[in-house]
């Protein structure tokens, strides 16, 4: 199987929905003027465009994409940690033009994408599809990513980690999991990681492999919290 150099690993995250943002306050919050935050200091945080990334088969393809978002001659990049929503844009309302990057498949540029304004001058967050096409000669074997909870808050407490496959339909889905220290946690074959009693609060890596091609993997961290004293 050839691959270039450095692109059979992909780095998991954990947590769901980041991308660039827009600030604007909480609209609502106030009978005289509706556009003053509905309590002081309130922040709102929200994307002018919702991007949802699927394959051709349907299947959501937006975790580790990379989007830019073009205004003239500015730009700005948001990364998908979300398996279909990918959130991009500026923070104002406008028209824009945006390319979706991903490994092994064609750029997808949407053009002329109109974000309008709300009555307290934010965007109207404008949902866009995208669909992305493969790259030819592509691997049958593009990626794996690691979803679930990476924070367990005491010994004994799971969370069920998940391989999700960047794949043709022939690719057995399945992969073997390690940790980077056991005296952490523990993992079992299905991915459900269990947390051992700690006085530190501490870090640790797992790793999920795939048996199809072990030069494909995924990293990802999770914490365990520390306890006054273990027995």
């Amino acid at each position: 199987m050839h691959r270039s150099p450095g692109s059979w690993i992909v780095v998991a995250v954990l947590s769901v929905a980041v991308g660039v943002l827009v600030m604007t306050a909480a609209c609502g919050g106030d009978d005289r003027d509706p556009c003053l935050p509905s309590a002081p200091g309130v922040v709102v945080y929200r994307s002018g465009i919702d991007l949802v990334v699927r394959d051709a088969s349907g299947r959501g393809e937006a975790i580790g994409d990379t989007s830019i978002t073009y205004r003239g001659a500015d730009s700005t990049i948001a990364i998908g940690s979300d398996t279909l929503h990918l959130p991009a844009g500026f923070v104002i309302p406008g028209t824009y033009s945006v390319r979706v990057k991903r490994s092994y498949y064609k750029d997808a540029v949407v053009p002329n994408v109109t974000v309008a304004a709300d009555r307290c001058g934010g965007p109207v967050t404008q949902q866009v599809p995208v669909t992305l096409q493969l790259v030819p000669g592509a691997p049958p074997l593009r990626s794996v990513a690691v979803l679930g909870d990476g924070f367990l808050p005491s010994p004994g407490a799971t969370s069920q980690l998940v391989a999700r496959f960047d794949a043709d339909p022939s690719v057995p889905t399945t992969v073997s999991w390690r940790l980077s220290d056991s005296s952490v946690a523990t993992i079992d074959a299905s991915g459900l990681l269990t947390a051992k009693c700690t006085t530190k609060i501490l870090a640790d890596t797992v790793t999920a492999v795939a048996t199809a091609d072990t030069t494909v993997r995924a990293r990802a961290l999770f914490q365990v919290a520390s306890q006054a004293s273990c027995s």
